[in-house]
Formats: structure tokens, C-alpha cells, sequence
């Protein structure tokens, strides 16, 4: 009889490690696939909207390059992408904000998990309208998360909003605001 729960204890853990396996390569071929996506869209120097994407957030230091789609876009969604929040203005717009949100736990949707290792000065870059937009990390600062968020921006930049839950306390939310730098 224990012999029998031994072998049947041995199929599930065969069973349950495969199942981890098969998940691990499936999101890697998705996010292959992404990748490609987002690369495509950079190299086309935005002439093929094909992957219909409105712009492309990339960010050296924590090796984030994501395409996002536009606000009232189905895959604007926290749930599926980096999202564009309704009040956003993009970048062509002279001291706009555009502000984004995502995900950062340990998902596969956890677009802004390595946004913690940001610095002040670290540099971002928006693909958008032709355009390459380079970004500067001023400031960041976390606030409670009750279902809104007040941003902070001065009046005469023109700024890019990072939004992410807070991943030591799930009671905060942190956001960094970079400033436009060039464009």
C-alpha cells in the first residue's frame, strides 16, 4: 500500500514539474515574440503600424523595452500590458504627462518589477509619432493605494509617469515621474 502512494506521490511530482516547464517555455515564446513585435516596430522607424502599438517605453537600465497600447485599445489593460491611464497626454503635446501603469510582481504581466532599481537621472526612452523621446528620472516617491493617485508635475515640463504597486507593501503604491530631456 505504500509502495502505491510512493509511485502515485512520484507521478504527481512528474506530473507537477512538467507543468511548471511547459508554463516557463510557453511565456518565454510569448515574450519572444514580443520582443520581436516591439523591434519591429523601433526598426520600422514607424512607418508599419502593424503591430498597433501607439508607442514603445524602453528603459537600459532594467532592460524593460515594451510596446503599449492606446487608451480605449482592448489590450490597454494592467491586466495584459502597460497601461495608458485616461488623464495622459503623449509627449508631442508641449508640457504634457503621460502616465503608465503596470504590473510589478512576479507575473508574466509584471511589466514595472525591476522599476525599484531605478535612480534619480536614470534615463527612459519613448518610441512614439518618429520620434525618439529621452527621458531623465527627477523623482520617486510612493503614496497609499486607495483606487487614486494625485501626481505631482510642474507646470512648464513635459513628463513621462511610471505607476506600480509597491512590492515589500502591498498598502502603497510608487511612482516616478522622469522629465523630458530631449526629444
Amino acid at each position: 500500500m505504500v509502495k502505491k502512494f510512493k509511485k502515485i506521490g512520484l507521478l504527481i511530482f512528474i506530473l507537477g514539474i512538467q507543468f511548471i516547464v511547459i508554463s516557463f517555455f510557453i511565456h518565454k515564446t510569448v515574450e519572444k515574440k514580443h520582443i520581436q513585435k516591439v523591434e519591429n516596430f523601433i526598426v520600422s522607424n514607424f512607418e508599419k503600424k502593424e503591430e498597433n502599438f501607439i508607442a514603445v517605453l524602453e528603459i537600459p537600465k532594467i532592460k524593460l523595452k515594451r510596446g503599449f497600447y492606446k487608451f480605449g485599445s482592448k489590450n490597454n489593460h494592467v491586466d495584459k500590458n502597460i497601461e495608458v491611464i485616461e488623464t495622459s497626454l503623449m509627449p508631442d503635446n508641449k508640457n504634457s504627462n503621460l502616465i503608465l501603469a503596470s504590473h510589478s510582481g512576479n507575473s508574466k504581466i509584471s511589466f514595472f518589477k525591476n522599476l525599484d532599481k531605478l535612480k534619480v537621472n536614470d534615463i527612459a526612452y519613448l518610441y512614439y509619432n518618429e520620434k525618439k523621446y529621452n527621458y531623465k528620472l527627477i523623482t520617486m516617491y510612493n503614496v497609499l493605494k486607495n483606487g487614486t493617485i494625485e501626481i505631482s508635475k510642474r507646470r512648464n515640463e513635459t513628463n513621462l509617469t511610471l505607476i506600480t504597486c509597491d512590492r515589500k507593501n502591498e498598502k502603497l503604491q510608487n511612482v516616478y515621474v522622469f522629465k523630458l530631456i530631449s526629444d
